[in-house]
């Protein structure tokens, strides 16, 4: 069995909706009455509640690039490696879990390259429209998936997917869905 969820932002708020469940609030910064460990500065608060009073994943920077996925109680889950700032082909997203087990994603799976290079002419097409219209075209990007498989193992079953959608996938074996959550979050969060 899989567990499905999507990112929904809007103006004043980030929700992830699992399907079956009630959303799930992103906040910026630290839970109230609950400072970020030492050396670590608090980037946003995974809770069950608008106001942030039941954390169920808190993550902070470590460093460059690196965040920490922690329980409530400042437990490690997994560390959250960043790509780098500049826009480069098939960005690379890490998770490394506290076992040492590094799970790798890269946007672009073959699947969606072959589909995007057949659907190529339409999008031409659809380009050209756009600049006939008043579209903006920063509301554009490419239709690609993103699956977090285990390091090395580039046939196995994906852990994690995203699809072109933005649903997010994750198999009940392989990954902590606080984990999951954060890595949602933390490839699309600005600020």
């Amino acid at each position: 069995m899989t567990f499905t969820f999507t990112r929904d932002l809007d103006s004043k708020r980030y929700l992830l909706r699992p399907r079956g469940s009630d959303p799930l609030h992103v906040r910026r910064g630290a839970p109230d009455g609950r400072p970020p460990p030492e050396g670590c500065k608090p980037r946003f608060v995974i809770a069950a509640d608008a106001a942030g009073a039941s954390p169920l994943a808190v993550v902070v920077r470590k460093g460059d690039r690196r965040l920490a996925v922690l329980t409530s109680d400042h437990e490690l889950l997994a560390e959250l490696l960043l790509p780098p700032r500049k826009t480069r082909w098939r960005r690379p997203y890490e998770i490394h879990l506290p076992d040492g087990t590094v799970l790798r994603g890269r946007e672009g799976t073959v699947p969606s390259l072959l589909l995007c290079a057949v659907l190529l002419p339409l999008v031409l097409l659809y380009l050209v429209g756009l600049a006939l219209s008043d579209m903006p075209a920063a509301s554009i990007g490419a239709p690609l998936r993103t699956a977090w498989k285990r390091q090395g193992a580039s046939i196995a079953r994906a852990v994690m997917t995203e699809s072109v959608r933005g649903r997010f996938r994750v198999r009940d074996d392989g990954l902590d869905h606080r984990v999951a959550y954060a890595q949602a979050v933390a490839k699309y969060w600005k600020g």
